[in-house]
């Protein structure tokens, strides 16, 4: 077999094989569900383009091709990464964590699936095989996924993706995958008019399609309701376009019009039952009946959101940096968020996300994804039939509408890029590639340079990508996990060498391991029966490690709060205090810091302060129950101690909670 066959072959499958990468879960790895699936997708993606590029020197055919898609998504990129620079914390925006695993690092990735995907499949055979291949693995997926979801107890299923969000937008795309096969594999070949419509019932496709079509929307139904609706207005989106545009078809616009009837009737029928014993009592049902603006402030996005504007008008060009919004959120932070998770790292609203991420920018140059898209799709001359257009046109509304509510993922991102490169390369079928072949020629008749020069140089290109970009993370990962098992299980000095070994591989884990020794420290300090010189040489690396994170992110809240509370934790308020104070000056007013601030000032007897701050505290948001009884518990306290004691707002005396300092 000639070289071109072999590297041609090699990259189809390892193309087919990034549909495995949602399946992946290593339970032995820290965050299994996210971490395992990034580092496959990094590896699997920097094998094939190194491959691709030494493929396209030799062979013609797969050369990339210009649109206005390759074009939206390099730009995309390029803004990300001049952003990233420029980020409040540019290590991370680089390389994000082990908990999101996202940063510039995953979109350059992204960008190499793209130019590979959209020219190894230059075919519409090649694509719909592919697309076969997606709906088969979303059938597995499903399956698996609904035996989680028949168990008790269940309301929203996970699966292997370890978040009903992510799953369900995993499905989104899958559902109008199937829809688009359904329309080209059967509707195309078998039915010409409504005398042909027995026909299709003797095509194995369409059985195949139709059952999986209704487990991908019964599996977003049991997900998450931002992607049902989004799958339920993708669907009116492109039927109402296939009602208005489709001439040639008539059979094909008449199930359009059915459709939207059936779709409405549904959506009315439900609305008018909504508040019924049966929907009320049904978990599920319940979700999608209690859908409403106030229920948005019930998740928090009413609040949150005001903050990624107020932090887009701080940094409008260009950003905080992706993986920054935890910076907004702990400066803009409304005290109303007081009862909801204390560190959003993410604004649950994917275009807000790029706002905040890359500035006006960023939030631009992501919406060009969208309208380049579109503008290939329905101005871009093109050989597409209006009904295929309206489909992808219906995922595309879709997606959007559901990423308003939700954070986007690695497998979204996959999917959405995938979308991409099949409208890419289905319109440039036809076009010339970007590198011409005049341009090559001497490379391209010059086969000692492709060899001995090009291909080598290619070789450590890649090698060193899949060693920098993925080996020290890789080690470091679980590295940590077996410094958490050995610390856990009482063998403290050998989890100290294993947190050492795990920081000595300098990742994008760092942060985060220094964040398990701070969990831990409490812990190990107060163990019984454990060597004092132990749990010394344990606080000593803890203290200097988030030394260290602090003087990496200096302005970032977490790291002066989380050592504060520790220093608190284990009796020392005195040396907690300048940790503590620096916190609230980057967040003035997450009540939470300021606890940590009111425990230190009682404890040192500095109670006249700790008063005055358990005020202010209480007075941020007065619904708040722990900082009233905070509040209450230090002015009980002075009466005690003082029956001569008086202090403004003393009424708050009524009902005494028992809360102590």
């Amino acid at each position: 077999m000639k070289t071109k066959e072999i590297l041609k072959y090699t990259i189809w499958a390892g193309l087919y094989a990034t549909l495995i990468i949602p399946f992946i879960v290593v339970n032995n790895a820290f965050f299994p569900f996210i971490t395992g699936k990034a580092f496959a997708f990094r590896i699997i993606v920097e094998i094939i383009f190194g491959l691709w590029l030494i493929l396209i020197i030799k062979d013609t055919e797969f050369r990339p091709k210009k649109s206005w898609v390759i074009g939206a998504a390099g730009l995309l990129v390029f803004v990300l990464l001049i952003a990233d620079i420029n980020a409040v914390a540019p290590f991370k925006a680089f390389w994000s964590n082990f908990e999101r695993m996202e940063g510039w690092v995953t979109f350059i990735h992204l960008l190499a699936y793209l130019f590979v995907l959209g020219s190894m499949f230059n075919t519409e055979k090649l694509w719909r095989w592919f697309l076969r291949a997606n709906v088969l693995a979303g059938f597995i997926m499903a399956v698996w996924s609904l035996i989680e979801g028949f168990k008790e107890g269940v309301v929203r299923i996970a699966g292997p993706l370890g978040n009903p969000i992510y799953i369900s937008v995993y499905f989104l795309f899958i559902f109008f995958f199937t829809l688009i096969l359904l329309y080209k594999d059967v509707l195309v070949e078998k039915l010409a008019n409504w005398k042909s419509f027995s026909k299709i019932f003797s095509c194995f496709w369409l059985y195949l399609y139709l059952i999986m079509s209704v487990l991908s929307l019964f599996v977003i139904y049991r997900t998450s309701r931002g992607a049902f609706l989004g799958a339920i207005g993708g669907i009116l989106v492109g039927a109402i376009i296939i009602a208005i545009f489709e001439k040639e078809k008539k059979v094909i616009r008449h199930i359009a019009f059915g459709g939207i009837i059936l779709v409405t009737a549904i959506i009315i029928i439900f609305l008018s039952v909504k508040n019924t014993s049966f929907i009320q009592t049904n978990a599920t049902l319940k979700r999608f009946a209690d859908i409403s603006w106030s229920n948005v402030n019930g998740q928090a996005r009413q609040l949150i959101w005001p903050l990624a504007i107020k932090g887009f008008e701080e940094k409008p060009i260009l950003g905080w940096g992706q993986d920054g919004f935890n910076y907004v959120f702990n400066k803009y932070y409304d005290p109303k968020l007081y009862n909801q998770e204390q560190w959003f790292d993410r604004a649950h609203n994917a275009p807000l996300d790029f706002l905040v991420a890359g500035g006006l920018l960023g939030f631009l140059s992501y919406l060009a994804l969208f309208g380049s898209a579109l503008y290939l799709l329905w101005l871009k001359k093109n050989n597409l039939s209006i009904t295929e257009k309206s489909l992808l046109t219906g995922l595309f509304a879709g997606y959007f509408f559901q990423a308003i509510f939700v954070f986007d993922n690695l497998i979204s991102y996959l999917m959405f890029f995938t979308t991409l490169a099949y409208v890419h390369s289905r319109i440039v079928e036809d076009t010339v590639p970007v590198v011409r072949v005049s341009r090559l020629s001497g490379l391209t008749s010059n086969s000692e340079y492709q060899n001995y020069i090009f291909a080598p140089a290619v070789v450590i290109f890649t090698l060193a990508c899949l060693w920098f970009v993925n080996f020290p993370a890789v080690q470091a990962n679980f590295t940590l996990i077996q410094a958490l098992q050995l610390t856990q299980s009482g063998r403290v000095a050998d989890g100290v060498m294993a947190f050492k070994k795990a920081l000595s591989f300098d990742s994008l884990g760092n942060s985060e391991i220094r964040e398990q020794l701070l969990s831990l420290a409490p812990s190990v300090v107060k163990a019984s029966g454990l060597d004092q010189e132990v749990k010394r040489d344990f606080l000593t690396l803890t203290v200097k490690e988030i030394d260290k994170q602090i003087a990496t992110v200096p302005n970032d809240a977490r790291y002066y709060i989380l050592m504060g509370a520790l220093l608190n934790n284990i009796g020392n308020p005195e040396q907690a205090l300048p940790y503590i104070k620096k916190a609230i000056e980057l967040s003035p007013q997450k009540q939470a810091m300021r606890f940590e601030l009111i425990q230190s000032l009682y404890s040192l007897g500095k109670t006249e302060e700790a008063l005055a701050e358990a005020k202010s505290t209480y007075e941020l948001e007065k619904e708040y129950r722990q900082a009233k009884d905070i509040y209450r518990a230090i002015i009980q306290k002075e009466l005690e101690i003082r029956p001569s004691f008086k202090v403004e707002g003393g009424q708050l005396l009524i009902d005494l909670a028992t809360t102590t300092i």
